[in-house]
């Protein structure tokens, strides 16, 4: 394990010491970039920023935090590297980033990484949670509302509308959030955004696109929103 090793990515070692020294975690060595292989078990690793492939790479080496930059503050930093200690698996990105990278599909291959996982068991895995990233990215972060109309222009519409909103430096460098609970009984995953909250309403069977609660309930254990809907936690039994 590499609990305690610090990583950057596109950051110098002396912005890294600044992160390390005021999370007060204690990390040790603290190293400016990847080692060009083997595995980073349990490491973290903070990025300036992140594409799919580096993030991909990342995720296949076993690394258990994951924060990008963009335009956090080190205090804020500092705050994510300590909450960080209390979860198994924890991702930090851009909301522009996580619209964009395969984060769903990363967060199955980082726990396919510690558990045994079948095929069919992280199809299911990666459905739920692409459902409950889209959500906390769309209609949360950037506070699109759900396509009702099925239609082409309503969809072009509702696409055209999402760009915008991406294109609002505001808006695209809120966070979104990935923690995993790893225990006995099963797993634990929360995905939690920066929006304005979601309160559920009746549920309207010609919505297009929405929160997509009913998909998620086919394959989860169990689910609840907390922190008045900006954080969506998913249940998975052994």
């Amino acid at each position: 394990m590499q609990a305690n090793i610090l990583y950057g990515v596109g950051l110098s070692a002396g912005r890294l010491e600044e992160f390390a020294s005021a999370s007060g975690v204690g990390y040790g060595p603290i190293v400016a970039d990847l080692p060009a292989d083997g595995e980073l078990d349990g490491a973290t690793v903070l990025a300036a920023s992140l594409d799919d492939e580096c993030f991909g790479e990342i995720i296949a080496r076993g690394v258990s935090t994951c924060i990008e930059i963009g335009g956090l503050d080190v205090p804020t930093v500092a705050a994510s590297l300590r909450l960080a200690r209390s979860s198994s698996i924890f991702i930090s990105l851009t909301n522009a980033s996580a619209y964009r990278l395969q984060l769903a599909h990363r967060v199955v291959q980082a726990l396919s990484h510690r558990l045994p996982l079948g095929e069919e068991r992280c199809y299911d895995l990666e459905l739920a949670l692409q459902e409950a990233i889209s959500n906390a990215v769309i209609h949360g972060n950037l506070s699109v509302q759900s396509l009702e109309d099925p239609s082409l222009s309503a969809l072009a519409r509702f696409s055209s509308e999402v760009e915008e909103r991406l294109a609002d430096p505001e808006l695209a460098n809120r966070r979104l959030k990935v923690t995993v609970q790893l225990a006995e009984g099963g797993t634990t995953v929360d995905v939690i955004d920066q929006g304005p909250g979601f309160t559920p309403g009746a549920r309207k069977s010609s919505v297009a696109s929405g929160r997509g609660i009913s998909l998620i309930e086919t394959i989860v254990s169990g689910w609840e929103l907390l922190d008045d809907g900006r954080r969506i936690r998913l249940r998975f039994d052994q």
